[in-house]
């Protein structure tokens, strides 16, 4: 039992510690998404050293901010990324990789486009995704949430 609960104590604060780094599938689909968003290739630059946050630019203008985020669900993670306007407004949201059997009708870009519209406490329910829903609410609202103080401590 003592092995057990030290191995969770490491296993968490591994998990705390580490920087999660999107995959190559990820940054590609992504890279798609601001082709389509923009119309043209944008600049991706990092905006912390320690950060899957980078800013948007084209001919050096910031037009916005590419988020990679990670959010559990009931057995694993789910990766998505979020697209904000230089406003810090959120445009678009897109789950990249969910790996659950259950719930991936969170990546309904229909459903998805009621982040852009509504404030997360607002976003409607799916049924059989109750905990993936929640999961990306809190993280949505989290995330923007810092990005509006990196926004306004910069």
């Amino acid at each position: 039992m003592k092995s057990f609960v030290f191995l969770l104590i490491i296993g968490l604060s591994y998990n705390t510690c580490a920087q999660w780094v999107p995959s190559q599938s990820s940054i590609k689909k992504a890279d798609k998404e601001l082709l389509q968003y923009f119309g043209q290739d944008v600049e991706k630059r990092k905006i912390s050293s320690n950060s899957n946050h980078y800013s948007l630019s084209i001919n050096d203008s910031i037009y916005g901010y590419i988020c990679f985020e990670q959010s559990p669900s009931k057995h694993d993670y789910f990766d998505f990324m979020a697209i904000y306007s230089a406003e810090m407004e959120l445009l678009k949201l897109r789950i990249l990789v969910y790996r659950e059997n259950y719930g991936g009708e969170i990546s309904n870009k229909k459903w998805l486009k009621q982040f852009v519209t509504r404030t997360p406490k607002k976003v409607q329910a799916i049924s059989g995704a109750t905990i993936s829903v929640e999961s990306l609410k809190y993280s949505v609202a989290q995330l923007s949430e810092k990005m509006l103080l990196w926004k306004f401590s910069n």
